[in-house]
């Protein structure tokens, strides 16, 4: 009775596809409502602000979806000084994301003409939630000062390739004023906005990162005024993090490539006519056991498994089939075997 069948290289293929879907809990595309954690105001909130689907003091299943970080190349809307105490929390972001974003010897950010930036907001995923990266052209945030709201989104549909300059990080698009709905639609280019104001901000697919400009969002429509007192714990994170929830809206997808590995599995009308199922079987007098006597001329096995197996003869692989597929000898069988890495 043969157990093992090797498969040529004629009965496999593979193919690659992009697979998109939501990014946030449950799977959701897009939020309308975001709570902040109590607790985590209290623990790393000088740091940055998580942000949640479910309020997480009344939901233990709430999970974190993103979260906003304000950072200052000189420390500024944080406590401490150089050489004085304090943690300068807004310096040890700004260090973190230039180091991570920038290449060596770049101390500022460049929001689209406006040079030599010592600030911003970002707003980060953690990379369980993107798995690979976010979907250029597939997100959409609503930001509101309390009075004004303006909805955000990349350039990706129009900067083909992203920005040319040089970054850690590939590609980079900017972001600017205009909306999905309906299909994309900018209201307004990254260098129409000037040298004065610069950009929205920049997005990171890869990094699932955004980082925005506190000088545009100053500017009108909007004016969230991004405070940068000395040694002072101005709470910018906790501004920001405000206005994204009184935008009351954050859609947003992630992408991942799935290579797939097609197997074609055969049992011709001579293979796979028996098997060690108990069932199959019935023991003589003497205990010697013997096909039954309905199966002998004819044999029948139902192939509910498949076993993907090396050269050592190690399982390395089981396909499940849905419903069992009948096998004889005047019977043959073709199976595809998919996986997914």
């Amino acid at each position: 009775m043969s157990m093992y069948k090797p498969l040529t290289e004629d009965d496999k293929i593979s193919d690659v596809a992009i697979v998109t879907s939501g990014v946030f809990q449950d799977g959701a595309s897009s939020i309308t409502t975001f709570h902040t954690s109590s607790t985590q105001y209290t623990n790393t909130g000088d740091y940055n602000v998580d942000l949640y689907r479910y309020d997480p003091a009344t939901n233990s299943s709430a999970s974190v979806q993103f979260g906003v970080a304000y950072g200052h190349a000189e420390g500024s809307a944080s406590l401490g000084l150089p050489g004085t105490a304090g943690d300068r929390t807004t310096a040890a972001v700004f260090g973190q994301f230039n180091n991570m974003i920038n290449p060596p010897q770049t101390q500022r950010f460049k929001f689209s003409g406006l040079d030599d930036v010592k600030q911003f907001y970002a707003l980060t995923f953690n990379r369980a939630r993107i798995r690979e990266s976010l979907e250029p052209g597939g997100w959409e945030l609503h930001i509101n000062d309390g009075s004004h709201t303006v909805k955000l989104i990349d350039d990706s549909s129009t900067n083909k390739g992203g920005n040319t300059d040089q970054r850690n990080f590939s590609p980079e698009y900017n972001i600017v004023s205009g909306t999905l709905v309906g299909g994309t639609t900018i209201n307004t280019t990254a260098a129409d906005e000037g040298t004065t104001i610069g950009s929205y901000g920049l997005f990171y697919p890869s990094l699932g990162s955004m980082v925005f400009n506190p000088v545009r969002l100053q500017n009108a429509p909007l004016n969230l005024i991004t405070k940068s007192g000395s040694n002072s714990d101005d709470r910018n994170a906790r501004l920001f993090s405000n206005a994204v929830k009184e935008g009351a809206y954050f859609s947003a997808k992630r992408q991942e490539e799935i290579t797939s590995r097609h197997f074609f599995v055969r049992a011709t009308a001579k293979e796979f006519n028996s098997t060690t199922n108990e069932t199959f079987y019935t023991e003589s007098v003497s205990g010697v056991k013997r096909v039954v006597p309905g199966l002998q001329k004819d044999p029948k096995t139902f192939i509910t498994t498949v076993g993907m197996y090396n050269s050592d003869n190690e399982l390395l692989a089981i396909a499940k089939l849905s419903k069992p597929i009948i096998k004889s000898k005047s019977r043959e069988a073709l199976i595809k075997v998919k996986l997914d890495f």
